[in-house]
């Protein structure tokens, strides 16, 4: 029988490279989840009053006339200060209708052309405001569609 001799490597960097890809790897995800802790995170919330809240329509499922819908957005605070700016989207009804908010928080929609399927008697317009620095608010039964 002969025997072998084993030798050894000397070149110690080379089993050490894994553990070194490790560390660098452990490193790099502890930065990045320090890069997302250091994002600002929306912390105000906005509250929205729609008038009217009801939108008749027809027996054959169309509009009959133009509806003026008027959207008042504001802080959820105890001063209720107006929103400027902010994206008002209305979806619902075959339609969507967008603007944005006044000085005065005030978004004013010219509503017209909204239909219901024939097996449909009644419907929601959805409702969302988004703004710079705010919490998106969304309502989904903002204003209702029925069937005269």
């Amino acid at each position: 029988m002969k025997k072998t001799k084993l030798t050894t490597n000397t070149n110690a960097q080379v089993l050490g490279l894994p553990m070194y890809l490790i560390i660098i790897m452990i490193v790099a995800v502890a930065v990045i989840a320090a890069v997302v802790m250091m994002i600002p995170q929306a912390n105000k919330m906005m509250n929205a009053q729609i008038n009217p809240g009801v939108i008749e329509i027809q027996e054959d499922g169309t509009q009959s006339a133009t509806t003026i819908l008027t959207v008042n957005v504001t802080t959820k605070d105890d001063r209720a200060d107006p929103i400027t700016d902010a994206t008002v989207t209305l979806v619902g009804g075959g339609k969507a209708f967008s603007q944005t908010t006044d000085s005065s928080g005030t978004a004013t929609f010219s509503v017209s052309g909204l239909t219901l399927d024939s097996n449909v008697n009644e419907a929601y317009l959805k409702v969302t405001i988004s703004s710079a620095g705010f919490e998106d608010y969304t309502k989904d039964q903002a204003v209702l569609l029925y069937r005269l």
